[in-house]
């Protein structure tokens, strides 16, 4: 009996050992195959995963397709008299070829808003020279069209 009883015990042991040695092979096994991407720039390599590449050219592809973002316009004008808009329109074609001008309705109201900022720092030293001639103008947060 105790013959069969350490016959059984070692054939456990072996079993043991021989499961032992494939879960420590199994990691290797899974991280064999690396598909990892290497970019390398004037002042870093960065290794990471290809589907991060992946991932990042979609979101590039579907930012280029986009019309309109979040950004800032400057309001020169609010009023309820259409005429008086499309006439400060015009004045700020003359004054500010550089910037579109856009002419908003909400109702009652026109608003006259003036360039596509990306950001408040951008538009703020646009509104310094705004200010000269529309001393009520200020900055707002709006859709504006990607260039």
């Amino acid at each position: 009996m105790k013959l069969n009883r350490d016959f059984i015990c070692s054939n456990e042991m072996g079993m043991i050992y021989l499961i032992c040695f494939i879960f420590s092979c199994f990691p290797h096994l899974l991280f064999s195959q690396d598909s990892t991407v290497v970019v390398s720039t004037k002042y870093a390599t960065i290794k990471q995963d290809a589907q991060i590449s992946e991932l990042l050219s979609k979101y590039k592809d579907y930012n280029r397709e986009k019309e309109f973002t979040e950004g800032y316009r400057i309001q020169i004008m609010y009023t309820d008299i259409r005429e008086d808009v499309y006439k400060s329109k015009g004045k700020t074609y003359r004054e500010f070829p550089e910037l579109p001008s856009y002419v908003q309705y909400e109702e009652p109201y026109y608003k006259l808003r003036l360039g596509d900022f990306k950001t408040r720092l951008e538009a703020t030293y646009y509104l310094q020279q705004v200010t000269t001639l529309y001393s009520g103008a200020f900055i707002v947060k709006d859709k504006i069209k990607i260039k």
